[in-house]
């Protein structure tokens, strides 16, 4: 299987960023030098999430050092960006990599979140807004040098493409898209266009079920063998791994990493999250955990993860830099995931 570590810290107070930041770069660079197909970095603001906010920036910083590792974005949200400004970032982007870029694009979350009063976007413009930029975007990323110039005027981009985009990007067509989105429907268009999809954490049998109708949507739209097997390879499910040498330090570790994500409501809920980890899904919090948190010893670990590869996902993506700013907690997991879990799950590169 396909094996990315996205690298989305939390940062609580302004003397975190700085270390954060650092402990992200670190982090890339020893995924790419362990096997890792891709490392991510997501797009937030004013939220105390990933304080580097710009992962355009940290591609550029990581290029020369990445080797045979791709880099992701998951995800950049399409309506709060100028869409000409967002393809030449992508195109540097591209050419810096070599072609080994993933653009993951969504509408951005939905929810009492500030980006997009922080960015003058009305929240409710977001799939309207999501649909033009993408079509503008691939749009400009076909268009040639002596083609017409490309009108970009909508209701939420201005302007026009006159002559080429700069730089050229590396990948013949621009780079790839992949689109993030757990929506039924959204992954229908996907297919239809032979796109990559990223799905946000989701149960094990979900995320299966919902790759598949992808798989399904690919080939019903005729695209050819070497784009199915492109797409699917290249589409994910993101969970949160937490790994300790034990189940209890794991158990453990994960209390103090995520054991106040606000999507819980433990105010009354005295249960650890090892219990709510085998609770009935159809509880709010037992739910949560079970969608997002792979925890254990490395053996344990290990065979969750394969799991998703028995259920025919090819790709997960995951993420060690959970929830409270603890770098030694994140760095104990990580680390006993690259020599321990990892050489048993003989991960693939693109």
């Amino acid at each position: 299987m396909y094996l990315s570590n996205f690298l989305g810290p939390l940062s609580l107070t302004p003397a975190h960023d700085g270390p954060m930041i650092d402990l992200c770069l670190r982090q890339a660079e020893e995924s790419a030098a362990a096997g890792f197909a891709m490392v991510t970095f997501g797009e937030q603001h004013l939220n105390g999430y990933e304080p580097y906010s710009d992962p355009f920036l940290m591609a550029a910083r990581l290029a020369p050092v990445l080797g045979d590792c791709w880099f992701g974005t998951t995800i950049v949200p399409l309506p709060l960006r100028p869409v000409l400004r967002l393809a030449e970032h992508a195109a540097i982007i591209d050419y810096l990599l070599k072609g080994r870029f993933l653009l993951g694009v969504s509408a951005g979350r939905g929810g009492p979140v500030p980006e997009f009063k922080v960015f003058g976007v009305d929240q409710n413009d977001r799939p309207a807004a999501f649909d033009s930029k993408l079509g503008l975007l691939q749009a400009i990323f076909a268009h040639q040098p002596g083609d017409p110039p490309l009108d970009l005027n909508t209701p939420w981009d201005t302007g026009t493409l006159i002559g080429r985009l700069m730089p050229t990007p590396y990948r013949k067509g621009g780079p790839q898209i992949a689109v993030g989105t757990n929506t039924p429907e959204k992954i229908d268009a996907i297919a239809r266009q032979g796109l990559p999809l990223f799905l946000g954490p989701c149960l094990p049998h979900v995320a299966a079920g919902l790759l598949a109708r992808h798989r399904d949507g690919l080939a019903a739209a005729g695209h050819s063998a070497e784009v199915i097997a492109d797409a699917t390879v290249k589409s994910l499910v993101t969970r949160h791994v937490i790994v300790g040498a034990t189940s209890e330090q794991a158990w453990e570790r994960a209390e103090r990493l995520a054991g106040r994500n606000p999507m819980m409501d433990r105010t009354t809920d005295t249960r650890s999250l090892r219990e709510l980890s085998t609770a009935d899904v159809s509880d709010r919090n037992a739910a949560h955990v079970q969608s997002w948190i792979i925890a254990g010893n490395p053996d344990e670990v290990t065979e969750q993860i394969q799991a998703y590869a028995d259920a025919e996902v090819q790709h997960l993506n995951v993420r060690f830099t959970v929830g409270a700013s603890l770098p030694s907690d994140v760095d104990a997991s990580f680390a006993l995931f690259r020599d321990e879990v990892l050489p048993a799950l003989k991960p693939q590169r693109f």
